[in-house]
């Protein structure tokens, strides 16, 4: 409907104004509309000047100053010069050859903004149809002079032109309703809203900090964000991470190896424990067990107790999550740091968005399992995980031949045909709703092993992405240096990066005598960071964040 009443409303503007050409038959029009055109332009080029230079403004000192002040000159000259060219349309021919030029532009864009798989033949021909049409149409209309325009003669169509008309407009009329018919029976992927309703979520551990008539934001409302502690490092990063996040996802579970039971009655009750495999002995270089080495236990577990979502966020309590970008990712796909995913739009970067030198590594493919990686391995911060006689490929093996053959097969066409796994880190993931029961039990068989986190869990996804189907590129970083904290993303932004989300980030840091203690001060500079990514992505975060 929203779509419809602004065509309407366009096509409305556009005949008002050659109906007002016609009437008054002004003879300056050059003159008029440069004028209003060039005052126009001067006058947003200094408002835009104005709120760069004024302290206190909705721009941000943080966004990249060459990127917005070329991207909104550049834009306020083609929108400028848009408008001039369809007055000029209209005021030499008419309203209607204005519209077919525009609308002409459509499949253009189509074509530019879907990718090859996304072309089907119904969508060419129609494209091909469109500016078939428009170019005859206009070139039957620019070879006509003024005089014939405004006063038309009546002739009787060429019977040829009947035929053919009737021909290719028969022919348009029945890939129509066969491209309806065939869209209608086509599978619609499941999401949670197609859920049936004896599915009945349990109840989470902790409600959300709001309630739900006071909430303004609700793009992750059907979202279940599952936060896990490989160390039971609750106190304040418990309550600093919920504190910010709850406002964007009032569905949220936190998981450890223990309870907060230091903290009191109500609080023993509000972390899932799980603690599968949650020791750590950190004292033979050989044998490097880290706690959280299984954490994917803890996602298997969250995915166990809560169904009913339509996608589930994995990610570490030290894990910053920038809310305005993840926005944009459809909520029907995996995401992750895949060699083989796709890049999400990003504004920010515009045609830089598709270039790799502008995203962080991905995760690796794995060298070839038949090899003895355990032989020269030096042990973990020399060598990665692959090696590790512990938790590395040989321990993963015998999970991955267990798998069924169809999904080995699906991970096999990512690395033409040959048997390889993926890792890297896993502190952000995305699993759709739909995709739940595949993903948990695939899990499952990884668990029954000791097969390190961050070689079962992105290898499982890879394994379960049904084919055709697409899995979306986060920007995730992973560093253990300073700053860890929100400085590291305005920095990546000023080098013309994204960050969607990032490993390390610390609520706090150690004093001088070497205590570590919560800052404060991370809760309002992680939000401002958010205002500002908002900015960057041209979206609106909530005004109830203080």
């Amino acid at each position: 409907m929203i779509l419809l009443s602004s065509s309407l409303i366009t096509a409305l503007a556009a005949i008002l104004t050659d109906f007002v050409y016609q009437l008054h038959e002004p003879d300056c029009f050059n003159t008029i509309n440069t004028i209003l055109f060039a005052s126009g332009l001067c006058i947003h080029a200094v408002a835009y000047a104005f709120q760069l230079l004024t302290p206190h403004t909705s721009i941000s000192p943080h966004l990249p100053h060459s990127y917005n002040a070329l991207a909104h000159i550049a834009l306020l000259f083609v929108r400028a010069f848009v408008d001039y060219f369809a007055l000029f349309i209209i005021y030499y021919y008419d309203a209607a050859l204005e519209r077919v030029l525009a609308i002409s532009v459509l499949p253009a864009v189509l074509v530019v903004s879907a990718s090859a798989n996304d072309i089907s033949m119904e969508f060419g021909m129609g494209c091909v149809v469109v500016v078939w049409a428009t170019a005859s149409y206009a070139a039957g209309q620019l070879g006509r002079s003024h005089d014939e325009i405004q006063s038309p003669k009546i002739t009787e169509p060429n019977p040829k032109h009947r035929v053919i008309g009737t021909i290719v407009f028969s022919a348009l009329l029945i890939g129509s309703v066969y491209s309806t018919v065939n869209s209608r029976h086509a599978p619609a992927p499941a999401s949670a809203v197609d859920r049936p309703p004896t599915c009945q979520r349990r109840p989470l551990p902790m409600q959300p900090l709001q309630p739900a008539e006071e909430r303004t934001y609700h793009h992750f409302d059907d979202v279940l964000l599952i936060v896990f502690f490989s160390h039971a490092r609750y106190n304040v990063n418990l309550d600093y991470y919920r504190t910010v996040y709850s406002e964007f996802f009032p569905n949220m579970v936190f998981i450890g190896p223990a309870s907060r039971e230091n903290a009191g009655f109500n609080h023993s009750y509000d972390v899932v424990v799980d603690s599968y495999k949650a020791d750590e002995d950190l004292r033979d270089p050989g044998y490097y067990k880290m706690a959280g080495r299984m954490a994917h236990h803890m996602l298997y577990t969250g995915l166990k107790e809560f169904p009913c979502y339509k996608g589930y966020l994995w990610a570490p309590f030290d894990t910053l999550l920038n809310v305005p970008r993840l926005e944009q990712f459809d909520q029907n796909l995996f995401w992750y740091h895949s060699p083989f995913a796709e890049y999400v739009y990003n504004p920010a970067l515009g045609f830089g968005n598709k270039d790799p030198e502008h995203h962080p590594p991905a995760a690796q493919i794995s060298p070839d399992p038949a090899l003895n990686l355990t032989e020269n391995w030096r042990g973990w911060g020399r060598d990665w995980w692959w090696g590790d006689p512990h938790v590395g490929l040989g321990e993963c093996m015998p999970a991955f031949l267990r798998v069924p053959l169809a999904l080995r097969q699906r991970l096999a066409e990512y690395t033409e045909g040959k048997t390889r796994f993926i890792g890297g880190s896993a502190d952000t993931m995305y699993i759709p709703g739909r995709h739940r029961e595949t993903f948990m039990e695939t899990l499952g068989i990884f668990l029954e092993t000791d097969c390190f986190l961050e070689i079962a869990t992105p290898t499982v996804l890879h394994l379960v992405v049904p084919p055709g189907e697409k899995i979306l590129f986060v920007d995730h970083w992973w560093i253990w240096e300073p700053p860890l904290n929100a400085t590291f993303v305005r920095n990546k932004w000023n080098e013309g990066f994204e960050v969607d989300t990032f490993h390390t980030f610390h609520w706090g840091d150690r004093d001088e005598a070497g205590v570590w203690r919560g800052n404060h001060e991370n809760i309002a500079d992680v939000r401002e960071l958010l205002r500002e990514s908002a900015l960057r992505q041209f979206t609106n975060l909530p005004a109830s964040v203080p």
